[in-house]
Order: structure tokens, then C-alpha cells, then sequence
């Protein structure tokens, strides 16, 4: 008992001491239209992400893509290493970025009211010394038989030689409509000092066997003010075994 207890401690030791440097040396390199969080962890599974997000620039297409490894070491940890991408016009593609995130499900589905979890994001730019952390609460509650409602409060600080320090400010919203597991249809928003947002989406799974799964999202996002793009076109694979 004692030893297994010892072992537990030292396991999330390393496990916090890995976050921790994961957390000062990287941070999100852009605010991307990219998901609405869900506040869930399910533990041993194993995940390979891909995702991206098209954004219509004034007639200029730039496609922000990134590609993630991930791992939930307990039933309420879980964490995330990406690699980000820039691709302009379709002419090409520059690695401009790395992410990490951790996801850390603070109650069990359905003890209380609501269910939350807290995730913090951290990471940095490859030509530029930019650096951003962030830290948000997740919320998902059951809006009658069918309904969900999820949202994302998100605090990020910016800071670095090439960039003046501030403190910034998202709110991640989704209401979801669970027709089948195979097929959800839902209402997104998203607000943030790059974006006002707000379009349908479409998302799914398809199981595979045992633990092994397909999550797919497709969304289309449109502009809720000037400054905001006019479309952004959002799609995620994730593969989870």
C-alpha cells in the first residue's frame, strides 16, 4: 500500500515537472478559431489530432494547420503536444510554431449541476520571440434529453522581445444537439481579441472496436464584425486508441 502510494506521488511529480517546463518554454502562437473544449478525461487513452482552420483574409486564403500527439496519464489528466503550420495561398508550408496543453477534468460527469475542468495552454513562435500562456475554465451541461450547452472562459498573457505584453481575454461557446454519436449538429461561438464569430457545426464519431475511435468536427464560422474574417472554415480529426 505504502510503496503503491510512494509510486502514485512520484508519477505525477515527474508528470508536474514535465508540465511546468512544457509550460515556461512554449505558448499558443496564434488565437485560431480551432475548438470548443469539452471538460472530459478518459484515462489510458492515447490520441493523434489533426486539425485546421481556413480563413478567408479579404480574398487572401490562409490555411492555419497543426498536428497533435496526446495522452491521458490519469482519469482527470491530459495532455497534448502540437506542432503549427502556416500555409498561404496553398503555395506552400512553413512550420511557424509549437503548442502543449494540459486538460485537467476537475469533476466526474454528472456529480454536480455542471461538470468543469480547467485547461492551460502554453507555446512560442519559431522566427519571433512572442510567447503566450493561457488558462481557461471548461463547462458542459445537459440542457434536457438532447441538448448540451459547453463553454470556454480563457485568460492568455502575451509577452516577449517582439511583442508588447497584455493580457487578453475568450469566450468559447457550443450548443449541441446529440441526434446520434455518428452525427451532432451544434451552434459555436467564438469571441476573442481576434475574432467574432459564430456559425454551425457538425460533429461525430465512429468507433472502430475495442478503444479505438474516429472524432471528426467540421464548422463554419462567420464574421460577426469588421475585423473578423469573413468565413473560417474549421475541420478536426482525431484518431483515439
Amino acid at each position: 500500500m505504502i510503496k503503491t502510494i510512494i509510486k502514485k506521488r512520484i508519477k505525477y511529480s515527474l508528470l508536474g515537472s514535465a508540465v511546468c517546463a512544457l509550460l515556461f518554454f512554449i505558448a499558443p502562437v496564434y488565437a485560431d478559431i480551432t475548438r470548443v473544449y469539452q471538460p472530459y478525461v478518459e484515462q489510458g487513452e492515447r490520441e493523434l489530432e489533426y486539425g485546421a482552420t481556413l480563413r478567408d483574409l479579404g480574398g487572401e486564403d490562409i490555411l492555419l494547420n497543426r498536428v497533435g500527439v496526446g495522452y491521458a496519464w490519469s482519469d482527470k489528466i491530459f495532455t497534448e503536444v502540437y506542432l503549427l503550420s502556416e500555409s498561404i495561398g496553398h503555395d506552400g508550408e512553413e512550420i511557424r510554431g509549437y503548442e502543449a496543453e494540459l486538460k485537467w477534468q476537475i469533476t466526474e460527469q454528472g456529480e454536480y449541476w455542471a461538470d468543469w475542468g480547467l485547461l492551460v495552454e502554453a507555446g512560442g513562435a519559431r522566427d519571433i520571440d512572442r510567447r503566450e500562456l493561457a488558462v481557461g475554465l471548461l463547462w458542459a451541461k445537459e440542457l434536457g434529453s438532447r441538448w448540451v450547452g459547453t463553454a470556454n472562459a480563457i485568460v492568455e498573457y502575451e509577452y516577449g522581445a517582439d511583442i508588447e505584453e497584455e493580457v487578453e481575454t475568450a469566450l468559447r461557446a457550443q450548443f449541441r444537439y446529440r441526434y446520434s454519436a455518428a452525427m451532432e449538429p451544434a451552434l459555436e461561438i467564438y469571441l476573442d481579441d481576434q475574432d467574432w464569430a459564430a456559425g454551425p457545426a457538425l460533429m461525430g464519431i465512429q468507433k472502430l472496436g475495442g478503444r479505438k475511435q474516429l472524432r471528426w468536427e467540421l464548422g463554419l464560422m462567420f464574421g460577426l464584425d469588421a475585423e473578423t474574417p469573413d468565413t473560417s472554415l474549421r475541420f478536426g480529426l482525431e484518431f483515439e486508441f
